[in-house]
C-alpha cells in the first residue's frame, strides 16, 4: 500500500526544490543564514539539492558566548558533513544592542541576522532562512521579501522534523527543547542593561546543559528563564520530565552558586508572569497573544498565564518579567 503521508511530502519537497531553483535565478550567488538548528540545515540541505555545492554558501552570526551550549560544535559538523563553503559574521555586540531595550526575537533576526547579511554580500545574493509556521515570521512576515527568502514558510515544525527523518539530513540537539532552540538571550525576560544581567542568563543556562549532559538526563526542555527588576536576578528553571531528587539537588546548588543568580525557583507548577510592556505593545493585543502562546508558553514546562501592565520606562521597547506567583 502506497504511504500518502511520504508521497505528498515527497511532491511538496519537489515543489521546495523547484522553487529555490526559480528564485535563485535572479540572483548572482545564494547564501543560506544557517544557526545549526533543525530549521536552517533543512534550508541548507534543500538549496544544496537544488544548486549544487559551487552556488551555495552557508554564513553564521556569530553570537560568541551567546551561542548555545554544543551549538558551535553542532555547526563545525555540519558543515563538514555537507562539505559546504562557511563563514562566520561577528553579531554580538548588535545583539546586545537589541535586547538592551528588552527582549526582541523578530528585531534581532532583522538587525543581527539579516541587516548584518545583507550588508555583507549585498542586495545580488539571494539570503535564505528558515522560517516556518513556528515563529512569528512564518506565521505573519512573507515568504519573499526582496532578496530575504524563506523555502520552509508554510511548513510547520513537525512536518520539518519529519522531513529531516524521511530525508535523512542529520538533526544534532542542542539539548534545550526538543522543538525550539536558539540563542541563549531569548530566556532573559528583562533588558540586557548591563553585563551582569547577559552572564547570568548564559552561565546558568550552559550550566544546566551541562549538567543534564553529563548525568545522561534526557530531557524535553530544559531551559533557565532570567526574570526579575534590573537590580535582582530571578531564575526560573523548566526542566522536562523531572529528575530524580539527587539531579535536582546538584542543578539547584550550582545555579545558586553564582554569584549573578538571587534567588532560583523550579517551575514545578502552573505559574502567573508579571510583565510590564511597552505602551505600544501593551496595546497591541495581538502581539500580546503572540508573546504568550508562541514565544513564553512552548519553553515552559507548566501552563503560564500573563498579568500584563503598562511601562513607564521610555527605553524599555519591548517587555519585562518583572516579577512571577507560583
Amino acid at each position: 500500500m502506497i504511504n500518502v503521508v511520504n508521497v505528498d511530502f515527497e511532491k511538496r519537497i519537489q515543489n521546495v526544490i523547484d522553487e529555490i531553483q526559480a528564485v535563485a535565478e535572479d540572483f548572482e550567488r545564494v547564501v543560506v543564514a544557517f544557526s545549526g538548528g533543525v530549521d536552517s540545515t533543512l534550508a541548507l540541505f534543500l538549496s544544496l539539492s537544488a544548486l549544487g555545492r559551487e552556488k551555495v554558501q552557508a554564513c553564521t552570526i556569530d553570537w560568541e558566548e551567546y551561542f548555545p551550549f554544543r551549538a558551535r560544535e553542532n555547526i563545525n559538523f555540519l558543515i563538514s558533513y555537507f562539505r559546504v563553503s562557511h563563514q562566520f559574521l561577528p553579531g554580538k555586540n548588535i545583539i546586545e544592542e537589541v535586547v538592551s531595550r528588552g527582549p526582541a526575537c523578530n528585531l534581532c533576526t532583522k538587525k543581527a541576522k539579516l541587516e548584518n547579511l545583507q550588508k555583507e554580500y549585498g542586495e545580488k545574493t539571494l539570503i535564505i532562512g528558515g522560517a516556518n509556521q513556528s515563529d512569528s515570521w512564518g506565521a505573519r512576515g512573507l515568504k519573499l521579501v526582496r532578496n530575504t527568502y524563506s523555502p520552509l514558510f508554510h511548513f510547520t515544525k513537525q512536518e520539518i522534523l519529519q522531513l529531516c527523518q524521511m530525508l535523512n539530513v542529520p538533526v544534532r540537539r542542542i539539548g534545550e527543547n526538543n522543538l525550539r532552540e536558539g540563542c541563549v538571550l531569548k530566556h532573559l525576560y528583562k533588558p540586557l542593561a548591563a553585563k551582569i544581567h547577559g552572564q547570568a542568563v548564559v552561565k546558568a543556562n550552559r550550566i544546566l546543559l551541562q549538567t543534564i549532559h553529563q548525568d545522561g538526563f534526557k530531557s524535553e526542555i530544559a531551559n533557565i528563564k532570567i526574570v526579575g527588576t534590573l537590580q535582582r536576578n530571578q531564575a526560573l528553571i523548566n526542566l522536562r520530565p523531572i529528575p530524580n531528587t539527587k539531579l535536582k539537588s546538584l542543578i539547584s546548588q550550582r545555579i545558586s552558586d553564582l554569584k549573578e543568580i538571587d534567588t532560583i525557583t523550579w517551575v514545578e507548577q502552573a505559574i502567573t508572569l508579571i510583565i510590564r510592556a511597552n505602551p505600544g505593545l501593551y496595546r497591541n493585543y495581538d502581539s500580546r497573544y503572540w508573546i504568550e502562546k508562541g514565544k513564553i508558553q512552548p519553553d515552559f514546562v507548566q501552563p503560564v498565564s500573563i498579568q500584563w501592565m503598562p511601562s513607564t520606562n521610555r527605553r524599555l521597547r519591548t517587555f519585562q518579567v518583572v516579577d512571577f506567583q507560583i
